[in-house]
């Protein structure tokens, strides 16, 4: 398999979006590549310092067992491998790798990306990532005075040569963009599918990969969406919608401001499902909502609701539709009425 479907799996795993499959896939990647073995430990080496000597040997010989070739594991790796199963009959052994192994891995993925992906000597491209958990949102500003406000389970990643010829970010979930004006240097979002490039403009962007459509919003200036296939050059005022399955865009005159609703802790459904309205509940309140009623997901709501939580969203939806719902600790079940 190619370098991008590596890619794409190690940003799933960022996400923390990715199947036990594809994790032994990423696991198999490692054990296959010797080049990869031989860096990975002196990488483990430079970031961490600050572990005990004793704990920091056990942990990289139980994550070489894990993950790097078997040949690559020495006599003395192999005596430390019989101790690893008295490391973990030990609770507080066990809590302290745990701890370390939460430390460690986040830098040694990234290090991993851009040591494969983008250039093995130019650590300037190992990328920034910005992820904001469910129920938060988050803003960030650029280097270049670009404004991005986050909503909740989405990811923006940069490198640090943002801005020196251009300004790429990739972004997985819903942002609002206000990009500050640069002639010289286009602004570029970039999705799984889709790629957006402007100059200075206002817009919103969700595409969130629990939803088939990816949908672009612009308040101000203009925008090229670009795809494998197609170009399209957005006004304000316009939704351009592209749907993942069948690789078609359609665009629509809509009120734009409805759709940015959001960073002011409204919700705006236009004529939505049901069961994409739970995605965007759960996500927002971060709360685990389910049915036990195939019909009550394909209803379909418009409007707006206003903050005030989980419960008041509920209640306004149940007005205009044919459920009900109970709260079991902390799972919200919805019910059919009738």
């Amino acid at each position: 398999m190619d370098k991008e479907y590596y890619k794409i799996l190690f940003e799933k795993y960022l996400r923390d979006d990715i199947s036990e499959e594809e994790k032994d896939k990423i696991v198999t990647w490692m054990r296959e590549n010797t080049a990869f073995s031989a860096w990975w430990e002196k990488e483990f080496d430079s970031c961490s310092s600050k572990i005990d000597t004793a704990l920091k040997d056990n942990m990289l010989v139980y994550i070489k067992s894990l993950v790097l070739p078997t040949e690559s594991i020495n006599i003395q790796d192999e005596n430390l491998v019989k101790r690893r199963k008295n490391i973990f009959l030990s609770r507080k052994g066990f809590s302290r790798l745990v701890k370390w192994a939460a430390v460690l891995f986040i830098p040694l993925i990234l290090a991993f990306m851009g040591w494969y992906y983008l250039n093995p000597v130019d650590k300037e491209q190992v990328p920034f990532i910005v992820k904001v958990p469910n129920g938060d949102m988050t803003t960030v500003m650029m280097p270049d005075g670009t404004d991005i406000m986050l909503n909740s389970g989405s990811q923006l990643m940069y490198g640090e040569s943002y801005g020196k010829d251009e300004r790429r970010v990739k972004l997985y979930g819903e942002g609002y963009f206000k990009v500050a004006h640069d002639t010289r240097r286009p602004f570029i979002v970039q999705l799984e599918v889709l790629e957006i490039k402007v100059l200075g403009t206002v817009f919103n962007v969700r595409a969130y990969s629990d939803s088939q459509d990816i949908t672009i919003v612009l308040l101000e200036g203009k925008v090229r969406v670009n795809s494998e296939t197609a170009s399209v050059s957005m006004q304000p005022g316009e939704k351009l919608t592209y749907n993942r399955i069948t690789r078609r865009f359609d665009s629509e005159k809509v009120n734009a401001g409805n759709f940015i609703a959001w960073t002011s802790g409204k919700l705006y459904f236009n004529n939505e499902s049901l069961e994409n309205i739970v995605k965007t509940l759960s996500r927002v309140y971060d709360v685990t909502i389910r049915y036990d009623s195939s019909e009550i997901a394909d209803e379909y709501f418009t409007g707006t609701i206003p903050g005030g939580g989980i419960k008041n969203a509920l209640d306004i939806l149940k007005l205009t539709s044919s459920f009900d719902y109970v709260i079991d600790g902390t799972t919200i079940i919805l019910r059919s009425k009738y």
